[in-house]
């Protein structure tokens, strides 16, 4: 345990020495109760009783524990040391596992995915899985945020903190839970799914003063995260492919304009005249991107002409 403490020390100043640029600063402080890190000769775990031991500084300890059935899998290829913390009045364990990956399948078509603002995800197959669940927590918090800003009190600020993390779990796992449902009717189906390249959507993409609180409180990246590193771990292939113009091009005539989305849900070409769901014809085309990708080889585009 003492190796350990010097260990935590000896880390907090290497991270410092890469993070400045100039002369480093050599005071630090550790909290009471910050995470300590721990490696497989201090930690053993017993799946079948659900117990951990673990070294104390009075000796080992056996400790029982809680872990959920995918995690319990994971826990069968701990690799590497883990970080034993204390948050909102419990103990937690951060594990690091280097989950075995499937083999790629070898796929011909694919699942296009657009990620919104209203519609949270549209698949080409026409899944929808909308953000009013969502947008109902968000504006209940954001009301009561509200209130307690105006108040200004140290009881008013603890609660914010509290508020805060609630609605940031109720989101992540909202992220998860759709992941999985896109990435196991991909395996199931042997296609790879095709996503929009959103980096740095934030300060290229305009909304309406409408839908900017809903569209700055959700993260685009956090549920494109979810599903690369679930189809990683699936084998499914995953294609990135250039966002532009996909809400704007028919599927039907390939013509591109940018009056062909009438509103936020609705899509009408101006040559065709074929119409349909805003998300659902964004996801066609993004399909029809990440085919392209996956037979060339190469990231491709819409061209407008």
């Amino acid at each position: 345990m003492a190796i350990r403490c010097i260990g935590k020390v000896v880390d907090s100043y290497k991270v410092r020495a890469k993070q400045s640029k100039g002369n480093i600063d050599t005071a630090r402080r550790f909290r009471l109760k910050g995470a300590v890190p721990f490696d497989c000769r201090m930690l053993t775990f017993d799946m079948e009783k659900q117990r951990l031991s673990i070294l104390t500084l009075e000796g080992r300890e056996e400790i029982s524990f809680k872990v959920g059935e995918s995690g319990r899998v994971a826990l069968q290829h701990q690799k590497g040391e883990c970080d034993l913390f204390f948050s909102r009045g419990a103990f937690f364990l951060n594990v690091c596992c280097q989950v075995p990956v499937e083999e790629k399948i070898k796929c011909e078509d694919v699942i296009g995915v657009d990620l919104g603002i209203c519609q949270l995800a549209t698949t080409s197959d026409g899944r929808s899985f909308d953000g009013k669940e969502i947008q109902t927590v968000h504006q209940r918090n954001q009301a009561a945020r509200d209130g307690l800003q105006k108040k200004g009190t140290r009881a008013a600020k603890r609660k914010l903190k509290k508020r805060s993390g609630r609605e940031k779990r109720f989101k992540k796992n909202e992220n998860h839970r759709i992941s999985k449902i896109i990435v196991e009717q991909a395996k199931r189906t042997g296609r790879g799914i095709a996503l929009e390249d959103l980096s740095g959507i934030r300060n290229r993409q305009r909304v309406s003063k409408k839908l900017r609180s809903r569209f700055s409180g959700w993260s685009f990246n956090q549920l494109r995260a979810f599903i690369s590193y679930k189809a990683e771990i699936a084998g499914v292939p995953v294609f990135l492919v250039p966002p532009a113009y996909t809400s704007q091009r028919c599927n039907e005539c390939d013509h591109i304009e940018r009056r062909n989305r009438k509103t936020q849900n609705e899509f009408q070409c101006m040559k065709c005249g074929h119409t349909d769901h805003a998300d659902f014809n964004a996801a066609k085309n993004i399909k029809l991107l990440g085919c392209r990708q996956s037979a060339s080889g190469r990231v491709v585009g819409f061209i407008r002409q």
